[in-house]
């Protein structure tokens, strides 16, 4: 009688055998080619890089059976490893951007040898200005003086570089020219800030308005392009540079270069060729992008000239860091000349903001017993006025005297109201962590004096909110304040001051603590007048967190105290973000 289970485990044994060897045999043929290392800037991540760039890879080992294609991620930001790793030639080619193309032919003699395309086969970009379509105050590059502006990063080729080159070409220098700059860091988030006005005009680069048109994102009736050039297959500001490079190393050997410059040229003609496979083209000349970065200071450009400049003028240059050190203090003395004057200025507006609520309060409690005061006198008046009484003349003397400083006490009290509340506050939007930064730096005095250690979580993608600056500093700063006061009183052992902001559903949480001894009176926490700080504190008139409520309630907002122990008191205000969908 047969065992099937015998037949089974021989079957298997056989088939894993044939596995084996077949693995071996892969790998054996593997190794008997020659290594071919081909690095690549992955901008949008390892995952996206090697979906794009494994399809040029397969085709490179399917063309050249006697070598082995390997692709290397390298992230955008680690530009010193790519740098690196040419060097020490362990790389034989490179695909990068042109900024990375032009450092790489500077510091290791790499050579471009083919362009990419896009999928309309264009192997040049350049820059729009934009500025939306309403904004009637812009029709011209002249007009973005004393303007806001929007970049993408200071060192964006396409999103900020070419554009700034050329409105300097233009006579219009956005640094000292424009009345701000933001940079945004995306392309999408430049176009969504022009078209809600949230800035006047920027900088993007091409092919961005054709995409989110496409996408069904915006309308390009809704912008407006400034200096429009005409023969480029996408909406144009700027002059042109090339696209991404395919380049050859010192250590790649110039006949295979040829090969693959040649296969994959004529790959990216062949219209049967897969979609998923990058085209390339003739390899244009990246001198431009060398000037660029020499007339702007950019990069690579950047340290040697300085080096050089101290080599031949070190002299002048230690008499100018002197100079500098001197301009260092002075400036530095002004900004705290400047941040006195704020904190002078953010007291200031708390006090108003404090008599305006008061005066509110004051009138409420007032107006109701005084018109009734003065209902009883007109009655008054009026039954002295029926009985005909000569000798009541005296009383109704006074009861009209009584009537006319009545009038003029509700008229005084609304007087002084009204001349209070006439205040101009900026609304724009704001970075949270700025703030934060910003107020920490204010309190800095007390904070040392009190001996109050400070810990901060900043989220660094916290979006923003729409809001007045002062007023969110305003509220920050009376937090702060009453957690230090808290601290001071309380004589705690552990005294440190805790500011974390959280991103929940359409808001932003900023959470303030204190180790101090807790609140006692939570019930009237938020109602004027009263205080949970102590009797001998002079500073305690109950106004603080009534009027920082107040403010954030104004924005769709609300200040909450989230706890409350012997530990500390945490309080957490929240505030609707800006959404950029």
């Amino acid at each position: 009688m047969v065992n099937h289970y015998s037949v089974i485990n021989l079957f298997l044994a056989l088939w894993l055998g044939f596995v084996s060897q077949a693995s071996i045999a892969q790998n054996h043929n593997v190794q008997s080619k020659k290594l071919v290392t081909i690095a690549v800037q992955a901008f949008l991540g390892p995952s996206v890089a090697n979906k794009k760039w494994y399809p040029t890879i397969d085709f490179l080992n399917k063309k050249f059976d006697k070598y082995h294609f390997e692709l290397l991620i390298i992230e955008a930001q680690n530009v010193s490893l790519l740098r690196e790793l040419v060097a020490t030639k362990k790389l034989d080619y490179v695909i990068t951007q042109p900024v990375a193309t032009a450092e790489l032919q500077f510091l290791s003699d790499v050579i471009p040898v083919l362009t990419k395309k896009d999928k309309r086969g264009v192997s040049q970009f350049g820059s729009v200005i934009i500025t939306s379509s309403a904004n009637t105050k812009i029709g011209s590059i002249q007009d973005l003086k004393g303007k806001s502006f929007a970049g993408a990063n200071p060192l964006g080729l396409g999103g900020w570089i070419l554009g700034y080159d050329y409105l300097l070409s233009q006579g219009v220098d956005l640094y000292t020219d424009t009345s701000r700059i933001d940079f945004l860091g995306s392309q999408v988030n430049i176009v969504d800030a022009v078209i809600k006005r949230m800035v006047d005009a920027g900088v993007i680069r091409t092919g961005v308005l054709e995409r989110l048109s496409e996408n069904g994102k915006i309308r390009l009736s809704d912008i407006k392009v400034l200096d429009y050039k005409t023969g480029f297959p996408y909406i144009l500001s700027t002059n042109l540079v090339p696209e991404w490079s395919f380049s050859a190393t010192t250590e790649a050997d110039p006949i295979l270069t040829n090969r693959i410059v040649e296969a994959l040229r004529q790959a990216s003609l062949n219209t049967n060729n897969s979609h998923d496979l990058a085209k390339w083209g003739d390899v244009v000349d990246y001198q431009v992008i060398h000037q660029l970065l020499q007339k702007h200071r950019v990069g690579i450009y950047k340290d040697p000239m300085l080096v050089n400049l101290l080599k031949k003028y070190y002299q002048l240059l230690l008499i100018a860091l002197v100079l500098l050190m001197t301009s260092i203090w002075y400036i530095r003395e002004r900004r705290l000349e400047k941040i006195n004057r704020y904190k002078v200025e953010l007291e200031r507006l708390s006090r108003v903001r404090s008599v305006d609520q008061l005066l509110s309060e004051i009138a409420h409690e007032i107006a109701q017993p005084v018109t009734s005061i003065k209902i009883d006198a007109k009655v008054v008046e009026k039954l002295l006025k029926n009985t005909g009484s000569v000798s009541d003349d005296s009383i109704a003397k006074v009861v009209k005297s009584l009537n006319r400083k009545t009038d003029h006490c509700i008229d005084v009290i609304n007087n002084i109201r009204s001349f209070l509340t006439t205040k101009k506050i900026t609304y724009e939007p704001v970075n949270i962590n700025n703030r934060i930064s910003n107020v920490l730096k204010l309190i800095d005095h007390e904070l040392n004096v009190n001996k109050v250690k400070v810990s901060e979580a900043s989220n660094n993608e916290l979006p923003l909110v729409y809001m007045s600056t002062v007023e969110l500093d305003q509220v920050l700063l009376n937090l702060c304040k009453n957690a230090i006061s808290a601290m001071s009183d309380h004589k705690c052992k552990l005294k440190e001051l805790t500011i974390f902001t959280t991103v929940d559903n359409d808001n932003v949480n900023i959470f303030v603590k204190d180790t101090g001894p807790g609140i006692v009176d939570e019930e009237n926490l938020f109602k004027l007048f009263k205080t949970n700080k102590l009797l001998n504190n002079t500073e305690g008139l109950g106004l603080g967190l009534s009027l920082s409520r107040s403010i954030i309630r104004s924005y769709d907002g609300d200040l909450v105290l989230k706890s409350s122990s012997s530990q500390g008191a945490s309080f957490m205000i929240t505030l609707p973000y800006i959404n950029e969908k």
